[in-house]
């Protein structure tokens, strides 16, 4: 499966899938990975009840996913079929993967720092994952 990088413009301010994709392009794949596999028409179908969208725009916007290697699209007939090409977990492994590996090329102290600053804040029992985390990897180190 090859997919091209996910990340070209991370927004922060965004909230869920919405760091990383287009607004539309996130409310699109989380219909896909629920069904598995929908057509144009399936997807529109579920977006216009929440909002007011060309079914040119679906398909465009199912296209470019397809085109980013996150879609698969299988011809049926007069349509397509789009299957999800990254499970959901592995998406979000992949994206959190390339944030933390951008930051910790250029900015890897602060990166850390905060990091670990916001185990702590969070949840003290944070903490002790990370250390146990620590552990296990200087253990398999040594070995």
């Amino acid at each position: 499966m090859f997919l091209k990088r996910l990340i070209s413009d991370f927004k922060p301010h965004k909230i869920g899938y919405k760091k990383v994709l287009g607004d539309l392009e996130a409310d699109i794949m989380k219909i896909v990975w629920r069904a598995n596999k929908a057509t144009v028409r399936d997807v529109y179908e579920q977006l216009r009840l929440e909002r007011s969208l060309a079914y040119t725009t679906v398909m465009t916007i199912m296209g470019r996913l397809a085109e980013k290697g996150l879609l698969d699209k299988e011809p049926i007939g007069n349509a397509y079929v789009y299957t999800p090409t990254i499970s959901e977990p592995d998406f979000i492994k992949r994206v959190v993967t390339e944030v933390l590996d951008g930051l910790m090329e250029e900015f890897s102290e602060p990166a850390i720092s905060h990091m670990v600053e916001r185990l702590g804040s969070e949840n003290e029992t944070n903490i002790s994952k990370l250390e146990v985390m620590i552990q296990e990897r200087r253990s398999k180190g040594a070995k």
